[in-house]
C-alpha cells in the first residue's frame, strides 16, 4: 500500500518558496507558478466550461517551462470563491489531490481577498468587492487596508441589488466581476470610484499565498471547501425536478 508523503515544512528561504496558483471562480481562470514573490509563468484559461480539460495541461506546461516537477512545489494555493460552482470545484479537487500526493501545503485564498489586495496595491484604502449571485442579487464584501493587506469590514453576503444600491457606503471603491451587472445604476451616482479588471491579478494572488505560507497557516485538504452561499442553478433545477416527481407520485392512487 502506497503511503502519502508527510506535510512539507515551511521553506527556510522565503525567496525560494515554490507556489502553484489556481483560480477558476470566473469565466476566465488563472494558473501561475510563483518563485518567492516573483511570478515565473502563468496561463489564462479562456472559457469557464473548459477549465476541467485545460487545467492539467496548463500546470504540466508551466512546470516544464520552469524546469520543475510537481514534487518541487512547497504550496498549492487555490481561490475559494465565491464564483462558478463548477470552476471552484475543479480547482479545489486539483489542488487537494496535488497537495496530498506531493506533501505541498494547501492554501485556500478567498477570491474577494485577492481582488481587494489588487485594489489596495494600486492605492485604494477601502474596497467593496461584488460578484453576480444570479437573478437580482449580488455577492458583496467590504475590506479595508491594514499594513497593505485586506482586512474584512463585514461578512460576505448575498443582497438584493435594490437594497444594496440604497445602503452601500459610497466611501468604498467598487471592484469585482459584478460591476457590469450594476454599472447602469452606478453611473447615476456621482463620485463612485470603480476599479475593474477582467482577470484575477496573479501577483496579488501570489502575495496573499506567500504571506499565508510564511505564517505557517495551511489548510487541511480533507476539510477545505469553496465558499458556496447559494446552490448552483443546476442543483436548484434538479431539486425542482425531484419535488415535482415526488408530488406526482404522492398524488397517484
Amino acid at each position: 500500500m502506497e503511503i502519502l508523503p508527510g506535510l512539507k515544512p515551511v521553506p527556510k528561504s522565503a525567496e525560494e518558496a515554490k507556489i502553484l496558483l489556481l483560480e477558476t471562480s470566473g469565466s476566465h481562470g488563472i494558473v501561475a507558478l510563483g518563485d518567492g514573490k516573483v511570478v515565473r509563468c502563468h496561463r489564462i484559461l479562456e472559457i469557464a466550461k473548459k477549465h476541467v480539460s485545460d487545467l492539467a495541461p496548463a500546470i504540466l506546461g508551466m512546470l516544464k517551462e520552469c524546469d520543475w516537477v510537481a514534487g518541487d512545489l512547497d504550496a498549492i494555493a487555490t481561490g475559494t470563491g465565491p464564483g462558478s460552482y463548477t470552476g471552484l470545484r475543479i480547482a479545489l479537487m486539483s489542488a487537494r489531490t496535488l497537495a496530498m500526493v506531493t506533501g505541498a501545503r494547501l492554501l485556500g485564498i478567498p477570491t474577494f481577498e485577492i481582488i481587494a489586495q489588487d485594489c489596495i496595491e494600486t492605492g485604494h484604502e477601502k474596497v467593496e468587492v461584488i460578484a453576480d449571485a444570479q437573478q437580482d442579487k449580488i455577492y458583496s464584501q467590504c475590506f479595508q487596508s491594514k499594513n497593505g493587506k485586506p482586512m474584512t469590514c463585514g461578512e460576505l453576503a448575498i443582497v438584493g441589488i435594490s437594497d444594496w444600491i440604497n445602503q452601500r457606503d459610497h466611501g468604498f471603491t467598487m471592484a469585482g466581476p459584478g460591476i457590469p451587472k450594476v454599472s447602469a445604476l452606478l453611473s447615476e451616482i456621482p463620485g463612485v470610484v470603480i476599479s475593474e479588471s477582467p482577470f484575477i491579478n496573479n501577483k496579488s494572488f501570489l502575495e496573499l499565498a506567500w504571506d499565508k505560507l510564511m505564517r505557517n497557516d495551511s489548510d487541511d485538504p480533507m476539510s477545505l471547501q469553496p465558499l458556496y452561499m447559494r446552490r448552483s442553478s443546476a442543483e436548484e433545477q434538479w431539486d425542482k425536478k425531484l419535488k415535482t416527481k415526488a408530488t406526482g407520485e404522492e398524488g397517484k392512487p
